[in-house]
């Protein structure tokens, strides 16, 4: 298995212990699921759904990782414009590193669809990257439009009738202490795609795989894990109204 960041593993503990309290068997709608990580750990937890994602090699590797929940019928992956997808009710939707990439008219419409597909009592769940004061050469080779601050969630709320329901910074400090060499990584590896279209960088960041960054050899496991980063998840929980987080969880629904 190939490690993952510090930074996701801190992210996907956060996600872990907000869903725990929900019933399993609740559907979820996973958008911008690229290779299918966070759908892993939700179908783990008893949850079903479907992922709906714009990089088709993204959503070949979802359908290896969760082949045995596709075939026992508890998950389905789609290649698809999300905005395109069929009318289908949910009990809570969730979208990694989405909404960052859309121009303000295309983020109504967005935002909409959502509504649309979430059942009474549902969620919508958005993790963004927070602060604009850390805007680095990864926002831009991704195709952001922003990073969001605290009041950037609520305007959101506001402008798409939603009620914000939870609020969060995540992995605050290690995302900080690694800024710097993180900005030196991709600036060696991927500054050509700051070359692409709009477009073109936010299906790239589908299925982005740079070696020390989002992904590192399953030697790191040892130390890359869920265990020995405990002390870095109480630390984040200790941090999450910080304002210098660079990740931002965020729960919304319907007023």
């Amino acid at each position: 298995m190939i490690g993952l960041p510090p930074g996701t593993i801190l992210q996907l503990l956060y996600i872990k212990k907000r869903l725990s309290s929900f019933p399993k068997g609740s559907k979820f709608l996973e958008i911008g699921s690229g290779n299918g990580m966070i759908s892993t750990e939700l179908l783990s937890m008893g949850f079903e759904g479907t992922a709906v994602d714009l990089n088709e090699s993204a959503c070949r590797n979802n359908e290896v990782a969760n082949q045995k929940y596709i075939a026992a019928g508890k998950y389905k992956v789609v290649h698809a414009d999300f905005l395109l997808l069929p009318d289908e009710q949910f009990d809570f939707i969730i979208s990694c590193m989405v909404i960052e990439h859309l121009p303000d008219e295309l983020l109504k419409k967005f935002v909409a669809k959502c509504k649309s597909h979430l059942k009474p009592g549902g969620r919508i769940i958005y993790l963004v990257p927070g602060s604009m004061q850390f805007w680095g050469i990864e926002d831009e080779i991704a195709g952001h439009i922003k990073r969001y601050e605290f009041e950037d969630v609520d305007q959101l709320a506001q402008d798409n009738g939603l009620k914000v329901e939870h609020r969060a910074g995540l992995t605050y400090p290690i995302s900080n202490v690694l800024f710097g060499l993180s900005n030196r990584i991709i600036d060696k590896k991927e500054s050509d795609k700051k070359n692409l279209s709009q477009l073109e960088r936010t299906v790239y960041t589908g299925n982005r795989e740079v070696l020390y960054k989002t992904t590192f050899p399953k030697v790191f496991n040892v130390v890359l894990n869920p265990i020995v980063l405990w002390p870095l998840h109480i630390l984040q929980l200790a941090n999450t109204g910080n304002r210098n987080c660079m990740i931002l969880y965020f729960e919304l629904t319907k007023n």
